[in-house]
């Protein structure tokens, strides 16, 4: 390689501080040199089933842990930092055994492993098919669902959000917390849009979008609630359409499963959430042609990417729920739900193990619970919900007050931060690019002359 002068070098080495300071204002930081034998941080101890709210570990990477072809990223600190009793239980829909707290709820022949531990709150994994459980921790417990609550949004507005309805974005959306697809005040979208923007990009504005098309906020939150009892889901709360953290707002392995396979059923809803991209509407008002131009959106759920037979289904986090996961995967004619909440871990590599453990025991495992149960009366609910929340969100802002802070949490993960936060993460490390190409043309330009001479 031909010798390049460090006064060539020095402008694209100023570049590369000032793109690191940058991002280190922004939060972020660049990627560490690879460096032979250096340790990973060590993972705290995991566990076959959770039996308390443990402390969340602050800042840890967390390893080589996502599917072929999906993107990486360290995970960020969370609020919860003290241990605390798991929440109560009063439910025992689809069966007593699924009520059981603290230990894992399996029943196993000689020979067939249990399954694998890991840092997770609660967990279930369940034969679509059948309905039957095979084996569940905490299935009962009330949790905060962070995004995976959209599942539940969908099933409950699709079929009053009009197919053919249009709908002009407001400033109201496009203030929301958290995750946004990017809605443009004073820009037109199709309820088709929304969907894929709701269930592949997890938008926070798109939720809220869809809410107001179907009554407003409250309204949809109320409809979220009719549909979770028609479900026979009655450890669910719903306070809101996209899973942000709310007082009050709860759901349980159980729960979400039940939603998973009713989302499976229904081809509009499935079809969407196992898409990869979609073209997604940028500013304007004209809703097709070449008059409106699209930029492309990208599922959130990374088994997509690597995880043969994946179906589906919906991934999330806040500061207060920690990592949730809903996934499901076919293979051979057998089809599973696995589900994660409040995990202190990668949730892909939770859910994975757990996929893989149900396509390798799950044919000879007993059921141990069920997901074919009837409706919830909802004049009895099942669960407190307000005593449960105020133990899961240690610390939080009781009841009515405000929940939406005006600048991002140092504990939003890469994929929870706001558009503006990753659009500029996204220019500096373009500008950095920029700089390793012209180094890289001065250096073959170098390269040509010494060969020329």
């Amino acid at each position: 390689m031909p010798w390049v002068s460090p006064l060539r070098r020095a402008p694209f080495l100023r570049l590369v501080g000032a793109t690191a300071a940058s991002l280190t204002c922004l939060g972020l930081t660049l990627p560490a040199a690879a460096t032979t034998g250096s340790p990973r941080p060590s993972e705290p101890p995991a566990f076959p089933c959770a039996t308390e709210l443990f402390a969340f570990d602050r800042g840890r990477d967390p390893g080589p842990s996502t599917p072929a072809g999906a993107s990486t990223g360290t995970r960020p600190s969370v609020v919860i930092t003290t241990p605390a009793p798991l929440p109560s239980v009063t439910s025992t829909v689809g069966g007593p055994r699924l009520a059981e707290t603290a230990h894992p709820v399996t029943d196993l022949p000689d020979g067939v492993p249990h399954p694998p531990p890991s840092r997770v709150t609660a967990w279930l994994v369940a034969d679509l098919t059948s309905g039957d459980v095979l084996a569940a921790c905490n299935a009962h417990v009330p949790l905060a669902p962070a995004s995976t609550l959209k599942v539940l949004t969908a099933l409950a507005l699709i079929d009053v959000v009009p197919p053919t309805a249009v709908y002009t974005a407001t400033e109201q959306d496009a203030a929301v917390d958290g995750t946004r697809v990017g809605l443009v005040p004073g820009s037109r979208y199709t309820s088709d849009n929304l969907w894929h923007a709701l269930l592949m990009s997890s938008g926070n504005d798109s939720a809220h979008a869809l809410a107001e098309l179907a009554g407003g906020q409250q309204r949809a939150a109320g409809l979220l609630q009719a549909r979770a009892a028609a479900l026979g889901a009655g450890d669910t709360r719903a306070v809101n359409t996209s899973g942000l953290d709310a007082p009050g707002q709860v759901s349980s392995a159980l729960d979400l499963a039940l939603f998973a396979r009713a989302a499976l059923a229904d081809r509009r809803i499935s079809s969407v959430a196992s898409r990869r991209d979609y073209p997604f509407p940028d500013k304007g008002t004209a809703l097709r042609g070449s008059d409106r131009t699209t930029f492309q959106i990208q599922n959130h759920n990374r088994l997509l990417a690597g995880y043969p037979g994946t179906t589906g289904l919906k991934n999330g986090w806040t500061s207060q729920a920690g990592g949730s996961f809903v996934g499901t995967a076919t293979r051979d004619g057998r089809s599973y739900v696995a589900v994660v909440l409040r995990a202190d871990t990668s949730v892909w590599q939770a859910t994975t193990a757990l996929l893989d453990w149900a396509f390798a025991a799950g044919g000879r495992a007993r059921a141990v619970g069920t997901l074919n149960v009837p409706p919830v009366d909802v004049a009895s609910p099942s669960t407190g919900a307000s005593a449960t929340q105020s133990a899961v969100q240690s610390g939080s802002p009781s009841a009515g007050s405000a929940q939406a802070p005006a600048s991002p949490s140092p504990d939003a993960r890469p994929d929870e931060l706001p558009v503006g936060v990753l659009a500029a993460a996204a220019a500096g490390v373009l500008t950095l690019g920029v700089g390793v190409g012209l180094l890289r043309s001065r250096r073959a330009r170098s390269a040509g002359s010494a060969a020329r001479r």
